[in-house]
């Protein structure tokens, strides 16, 4: 375990992703989280791609992954389901902007399982997200 969260298994999850083509950072300062580099947003949309952090739970995987964070200049940001709030943090040399999403909780997901799910699925519930752009 690495600040509480079972690291092994991130890196695997990403490891996965990573040999199956999709780009992925892994950040450790300063918040432990995932960055996703390149996801596709809805066709015809101001922007084609985006890269979004999302953090990693402290009892990550007991803990369900939660939230998703844009870059600062997105012009997603309001046009994407879920509010933008005012936390930000700063990781790979940009300022990334919290945006109140919650697919596991209410959001259209299923229910958190930690046997099931991870990182590994979270990317199919992002590219669900930017996709559906209002």
């Amino acid at each position: 375990m690495t600040g509480g969260y079972e690291q092994s298994r991130v890196k695997r999850e990403l490891d996965d992703l990573c040999s199956g083509g999709q780009k992925m950072t892994l950040c450790d300062a300063p918040a432990n989280a995932v960055v996703y580099h390149d996801l596709r947003a809805r066709r015809g949309g101001e922007v084609s791609t985006t890269d979004v952090l999302v953090p990693i739970p402290g009892g990550y995987p007991g803990q369900m992954i939660d939230l998703a964070f844009l870059p600062e200049d997105s012009p997603l940001i309001g046009k994407v389901k879920g509010q933008p709030e005012g936390t930000r943090i700063t990781a790979l040399g940009r300022t990334w902007r919290q945006i109140s999403y919650h697919p596991h909780n209410g959001g259209g997901a299923p229910a958190w399982n930690p046997a099931i799910h991870g990182f590994h699925t979270y990317l199919g519930e992002l590219i669900s997200w930017l996709t559906s752009v209002q």
